[in-house]
């Protein structure tokens, strides 16, 4: 995701862009409004992340440019510049927030069309039934099509699996069943859609969690 954040404090922005930037976000600071607008006018932009002060104070040139955006960004505000002594304690806890509303911009950036979810060259139509992935149509069994739309639309959450079992089955069972039988549906999409190894997989698992449905980051050559 591409996030700008603003904040007067350089601390407060230098050390929530360290903390995206190690989850693969591509961030942008500024430490006024005036620097903000000027990146956004050439940049696109996901999510704000902005000093409630800022914004306001001198909010109102920013909303009028980010109301010419066909669609605009998620504007999460942050407290101002951090209490003396307790600046790591109040940046993880404005992280806590950030990642929420990462989560949130994921999903609905998931959904562009309504019934067509596209999550990077991955693409489900819940309507026609249909998934393409880099715009190959792939055909999928009823179930294991469902499986993959809930992920889509729940793209960059990590889903449990008796989540899974509930929303896709449509019945609740214990953990050791739902999750081989996900398991099992989920090696199959993978081999249907032509993916790899984890690294270069769209439905990823998380040992100890579930799965998650996000745009793989390849390993550098």
């Amino acid at each position: 995701m591409n996030i700008t954040i603003v904040n007067s404090d350089p601390e407060v922005g230098k050390q929530l862009q360290v903390l995206l930037e190690r989850q693969g976000h591509r961030v942008l600071v500024s430490t006024d409004v005036s620097g903000a607008l000027s990146l956004l006018e050439t940049e696109r932009v996901d999510m704000l992340i902005a000093e409630c002060q800022q914004l306001e104070l001198d909010g109102a040139p920013l909303f009028q440019l980010l109301g010419r955006v066909a669609q605009a960004p998620l504007i999460l505000p942050t407290v101002s510049t951090l209490p003396p002594g307790q600046g790591a304690g109040a940046v993880r806890a404005q992280a806590g927030r950030v990642q929420e509303a990462v989560a949130l911009v994921q999903r609905l950036l998931a959904q562009p069309q309504g019934d067509v979810l596209q999550v990077g060259d991955l693409v489900v139509d819940t309507v026609a039934k249909q998934v393409l992935i880099h715009g190959q149509s792939v055909l999928l069994p009823p179930i294991q099509f469902r499986l993959l739309a809930y992920l889509a639309q729940n793209a960059g959450r990590v889903v449990g699996a008796q989540e899974l079992l509930k929303a896709v089955w449509g019945y609740e069972g214990d953990e050791t069943e739902a999750r081989e039988l996900v398991k099992v549906h989920v090696r199959q999409i993978r081999r249907r859609l032509g993916l790899g190894t984890q690294s270069t997989d769209y439905v990823q698992s998380v040992r100890g969690f579930g799965y998650v449905l996000r745009v793989p980051v390849p390993h550098p050559s």
